[in-house]
């Protein structure tokens, strides 16, 4: 196995130069094309729907429109050409390295492409089934990395995690996947360099795996812990490197801000780099097997030469057609670069020292959530307001309740909207926290309003769970009576009860609770301020909200580290569950000294 590996390695050194040339300039230029696609097709049909933003309110109503699955589909077929270009740009290169000859970067693109070609034309539309089967085994780093870049896939996994249960249903789904994946590497090779049919070569690939299953499995499995330990290498030095220019060429007060914004950049680049790096080494192992056991070298030559007789560049030497094409990638990747240094350079300068602090679910790091005690803790700790979560009960009360059934807080498996108050007001909704609050009650938002008058403002968030569609003007009622209009927000994922309130009452602020930020919220008028998910905030969106004279709440931030980013993009308000430890970080009242092995932990997040 060892002598196996020297040579697979010998194979990969002998064009390695034109290899991560190609690499480098192609991943990156793909990705920006993707990823600028997919922004543009989304928006176009956010507008076709009318919608102005994508939320889980409208996820669903936009993945059913015709218009975006045609620009989802077409996309997803984009993507699997550049990939199929890519892997066979990646063979070709191992084909000419196994027999001893040399290939530039612009060599592999231009083969890459000429050998995709033939590859459509023999399979015609089985080429998307078979490169549709290889492409989660080859890309799964990529994925894993860098899927919190792309808002709306990230959204749309944590939705199919929602859906399926048991998960565990989802978890063998994802295995078999890989599986049926795996057997598909295998197939490439004839296909691309053999161009046989998609059926021929998926069979020739099940034959080849068949025979030699032992050591391909004991093989693949030794590449991946080496892979593994280098992408971890990697990032590590990365973020060494980075805390260590902080700590060298920044301000103390902005070195934290530095560091997690190199960390930003680390992370997506490292995703890259993850993904080149499998599809590398995965294809120069698969290629070593097929070469070893079943290389037609016939046919290998015969293509080679007609490659060197059909080059449109050979009057002007491929030397510098290489030096040429290699110079467009880099132009391109240093560009790419300096766009997200522009987007991000304003993180490192700025600290909101106003932003404000709620606790989150009424104060619940402490005491209970949504009840008198943890708002009492809430006053005590010096937050400036205090989330907590209205439910209507069968006969019209308005109770603090999150969730839709009271198992989880008071041990009761019954909907809220099935049980009156007074079956509720029996209920023990603190001994599921601790034994020392047990006998706590589920408070109404009347009490919870005289309760806190003078002492805390409230974050009112109205749930919507279908049963209750007169809860809005109650709410606003049990406001006023109390003359809190002053002293409240009220914040919904639902925007038709934004909408209710503003028309009740136009005096009382309103909160529009949003998952993703995608699309454009210059037309969403009935909030006064977007409660958005901490992950899907960025200095982007804080910059266009705050041009529309709208504020930024974060939720639900409870990290050292993320609690420094949102002060640093300019968040007018953090939710947290810590508000005590929002306090330390935005005066700077840390326990932690800043140094090198301190910055590492806030990178990873430790």
């Amino acid at each position: 196995m060892i002598l196996r590996i020297k040579s697979m390695w010998k194979m990969i050194k002998y064009n390695m130069i034109s290899l991560l040339l190609f690499e480098a300039g192609y991943r990156v230029a793909t990705f920006l094309i993707i990823t600028n696609l997919t922004s543009t097709a989304v928006n176009y049909s956010l507008k076709k729907r009318n919608f102005s933003y994508l939320t889980a309110e409208n996820f669903h109503k936009f993945l059913q429109n015709p218009t975006s699955l045609i620009f989802l589909f077409g996309i997803l077929l984009l993507i699997l050409f550049f990939f199929l270009i890519e892997i066979s740009a990646v063979l070709s290169c191992f084909s000419h390295s196994y027999q001893k000859r040399k290939i530039y970067t612009s060599d592999m693109l231009i083969e890459g492409i000429r050998r995709t070609l033939h590859f459509l034309k023999h399979s015609q539309s089985s080429w998307i089934i078979c490169i549709l089967m290889a492409a989660p085994f080859l890309s799964v780093y990529f994925l894993i990395m860098e899927i919190s870049y792309f808002g709306v896939l990230q959204y749309s996994v944590m939705q199919i995690y929602k859906w399926v249960k048991p998960h565990w249903i989802l978890y063998l789904a994802v295995g078999v996947i890989l599986v049926i994946s795996f057997l598909a590497v295998f197939s490439l090779p004839y296909c691309l360099l053999e161009e046989r049919k998609s059926s021929r070569g998926l069979k020739s690939g099940w034959i080849l795996l068949k025979w030699h299953w032992k050591r391909i499995i004991l093989g693949f499995v030794a590449l991946h812990i080496v892979m593994l330990a280098v992408i971890m290498g990697v990032y590590f030095l990365a973020n060494a490197t980075a805390s260590g220019y902080a700590i060298l060429s920044k301000p103390k007060s902005a070195v934290v801000s530095a560091v997690l914004v190199y960390n930003d950049w680390i992370r997506m680049g490292i995703g890259i780099f993850a993904g080149a790096l499998q599809l590398m080494l995965s294809l120069a192992f698969v290629y070593f097997i097929y070469a070893r056991y079943h290389i037609q070298k016939k046919s290998e030559a015969g293509i080679a030469a007609i490659f060197r007789q059909k080059l449109w560049y050979q009057k002007i030497g491929q030397r510098r057609a290489a030096a040429i094409f290699t110079a467009i990638l880099l132009v391109m990747e240093g560009s790419y670069l300096v766009v997200l240094a522009s987007d991000h350079s304003s993180a490192v300068n700025s600290l909101m020292s106003t932003t404000g602090v709620t606790a989150h679910r009424g104060g619940a790091l402490m005491a209970p959530e949504n009840t008198i005690s943890s708002l009492d803790y809430t006053i005590k700790c010096g937050a400036d307001y205090a989330e907590i979560d209205v439910q209507e009960t069968a006969d019209g009360e308005l109770v603090l309740l999150h969730d839709n059934s009271l198992k989880r807080t008071a041990g009761v498996k019954k909907n809220v909207w099935e049980m009156t108050y007074a079956e509720i007001a029996q209920l023990d909704a603190g001994s599921s926290f601790n034994k020392k609050f047990r006998g706590e009650k589920i408070p109404t938002l009347d009490e919870v309003l005289k309760f806190c008058r003078g002492k805390l403002d409230l974050n009112i968030e109205i749930k919507y769970n279908g049963q209750n569609k007169g809860i809005v003007k109650k709410v606003v009622r049990i406001i006023e009576q109390n003359h809190f209009e002053d002293h409240c927000v009220v914040t919904s994922m639902n925007y038709s009860f934004l909408k209710q309130v503003k028309k009740a009452n136009p005096d009382i602020r309103t909160g529009y609770i949003m998952t993703m930020t995608y699309g454009t919220i210059s037309r969403i008028e009935a909030a006064d301020f977007f409660s958005v998910k901490y992950t899907y905030v960025d200095e982007a969106f804080v910059r266009e909200a705050h041009s529309l004279g709208k504020e930024v709440h974060a939720w639900t931030v409870n990290y050292r580290g993320d609690i420094k980013r949102m002060l640093d993009v300019g968040v007018d308000n953090i939710i947290t569950d810590n508000p005590v430890l929002v306090r330390k970080v935005k005066n700077q009242e840390s326990d932690m000294q800043t140094d090198f092995w301190d910055l590492m932990r806030y990178a990873f997040k430790m």
